[in-house]
């Protein structure tokens, strides 16, 4: 009997770009060599002390990074890692089939690949081919800068993407809403506090708008599984409260920059260093294109966003996704300062964080785009070349050097 594989009812074009988005991050697997500056050796490394002794509560400051030049034995280097045990729990078995880093890294393409076909398949139910090409969706959310290169790496941005797309599914009404919601809130706080508070800033202020429009009360089924998902997200950092008296575990040795070798910026120097260099790093490949161009592949989807807050049918998701941006921007900003002056560190400024919110983003922005399509088409396709550049090309370079 032939096995029969689900379309989801999906146009052919839309498959074709979830293919092209698996095949792009595959080939960065199979060919970038490891380990990558974006974590990956702290990362397998983790996985590697989670397979020796699992535990759901590590204590990080005990964790070291494995040798380069040998995978089987670890190095005297401390590990700085300092996420909950998740991802880390999750792919700790494939140990069991190889410790070669490309079986860690096909995964992480996998996972990514299924964030995004989540995503797509919620929006094409919500809205259908008339309202919303599933196509032009599919497209840009498969644009967010870093995440075809960071998917073919061993990082856990990419079950961070995952909890997203959840979460995004059950706010557009995936069967099941609630499960998806629940879902995408607890393994968002099992992986990474940025996602974590990112995603609860998105489910908090879209219930509040349902509240104050009189659809939703406080009692609804959904809100009963927010909570939920929220008290069980919050369980690592609770737990590394009591034991360390902060939320999340530094280690303040790597990242503290001795006095002499410090930059000195007071608050308006830091905060200009700050932007531009969220706006330099905004491609897949950092200062490839000039600051400007940079910062205009930045704007092609924030623009369209704020426009389609005149658009009912999606308001609520731009209140609720702009909302959480703009707290996370909050949040991102006050620690990297507070890092800088406690440990003279600068390198918190990372646009890749804010891959959690590229969804709700991305359905915005297509739904603006797509309505521009059929009015000034030059204006549409200007748009979306500017929302690819950043990624699609970038990404491809980034690989191929």
């Amino acid at each position: 009997m032939p096995v029969s594989v689900p379309s989801f009812g999906l146009p052919a074009s839309v498959w074709f770009i979830i293919a092209c988005y698996g095949a792009i991050m595959l080939a960065g697997a199979l060919t970038m060599p490891f380990p990558t500056r974006v974590d990956e050796l702290p990362h397998l490394s983790v996985i590697r002390a989670q397979f020796e002794h699992p535990t759901l509560f590590p204590d990080w400051s005990q964790y070291h990074v494995l040798r380069e030049d040998d995978l089987t034995r670890w190095s005297s280097n401390a590990n700085y890692i300092n996420h909950p045990s998740l991802y880390y729990l999750l792919l700790a078995p494939l140990m069991l089939v190889t410790g070669d880093p490309l079986l860690f890294r096909i995964a992480n393409v996998l996972i990514a690949t299924i964030a995004l076909l989540i995503g797509v398949v919620a929006v094409h139910r919500r809205f259908g081919c008339d309202n919303l090409s599933p196509a032009l969706f599919a497209l840009i959310a498969a644009s967010f800068p870093k995440a075809m290169i960071v998917g073919g790496m061993i990082n856990n941005d990419n079950l961070s993407a995952l909890a997203a797309a959840a979460l995004f599914g059950g706010l557009l009404g995936l069967p099941g809403a609630g499960w998806w919601v629940l879902a995408g809130l607890a393994i968002a706080g099992w992986t990474k506090l940025t996602a974590f508070l990112a995603l609860a800033a998105v489910s908090g202020l879209w219930l509040a708008w349902q509240w104050t429009r009189g659809r939703m009360g406080w009692t609804d089924r959904l809100v009963a599984f927010a909570i939920i998902g929220l008290l069980i997200g919050a369980i690592p950092y609770l737990v590394t409260l009591a034991r360390t008296g902060h939320v999340l575990w530094v280690n303040d040795m790597i990242w503290r920059v001795p006095s002499a070798a410090r930059e000195t910026l007071d608050l308006p120097a830091f905060t200009i260093r700050f932007f531009r260099t969220m706006i330099w790093k905004w491609p897949a490949m950092e200062g490839i294109y000039p600051l400007s161009l940079a910062f205009a592949g930045l704007l092609a989807p924030l623009l369209p966003m704020a426009v389609a807050v005149r658009y009912e049918a999606v308001r609520h998701f731009v209140i609720a996704y702009a909302g959480a941006t703009i707290f996370l921007l909050a949040v991102h900003f006050v620690f990297g300062w507070r890092s800088y002056q406690q440990m003279g560190d600068l390198t918190i400024m990372q646009a890749r964080y804010y891959n959690i919110l590229w969804p709700g983003i991305a359905l915005a922005a297509a739904f603006v785009i797509d309505r521009w399509r059929r009015r000034w088409p030059l204006l549409a396709w200007i748009a979306v070349g500017l929302c690819l550049l950043p990624t699609w090309l970038g990404g491809m370079i980034y690989m191929l050097i």
